[in-house]
């Protein structure tokens, strides 16, 4: 321990400067909307999620984690089954909550809702690929 305390002794600029660049790193990182094209809430411009309708909305917003319910019409398809988990506060400071959705015809698939100022809205999963884009 006493090596380190002496070797920043004998550099206190160049030390000085590597604290500073990496208080402004980590700064950068940790405000809102520290990216280009960002919005408040961590959300891209461009990158908003499908609304959901007034009854899948009072469901997440009311309803435990393991709740089902089934929707006639939703962005997954007609009547499909909804298990929504326990709410989450995202890393945008959202409330989310994961789902899997279902259908007698498709298996189940895994999906993400966030509550809005309008109501609750899909996000795409950060797993799922993009449909657009370059391909890297």
């Amino acid at each position: 321990m006493s090596r380190i305390v002496q070797f920043l002794r004998k550099r206190p600029a160049r030390n000085g400067m590597a604290v500073l660049g990496l208080a402004l790193l980590l700064g950068g990182c940790a405000a809102p909307g520290g990216f280009f094209g960002s919005q408040p809430g961590g959300v891209v411009q461009g990158g908003r999620g499908q609304p959901l309708d007034e009854n899948a909305s009072d469901f997440l917003s009311q309803s435990p984690g393991g709740a089902v319910t089934t929707l006639a019409e939703s962005p997954w398809g007609r009547d499909v089954e909804v298990v929504a988990d326990e709410p989450y506060h995202a890393a945008s400071g959202r409330k989310c909550r994961r789902l899997s959705v279902g259908s007698a015809s498709t298996g189940p698939q895994q999906a993400v809702a966030c509550e809005t100022t309008q109501g609750w809205e899909t996000q795409r999963l950060v797993t799922e690929m993009l449909s657009t884009g370059s391909a890297r």
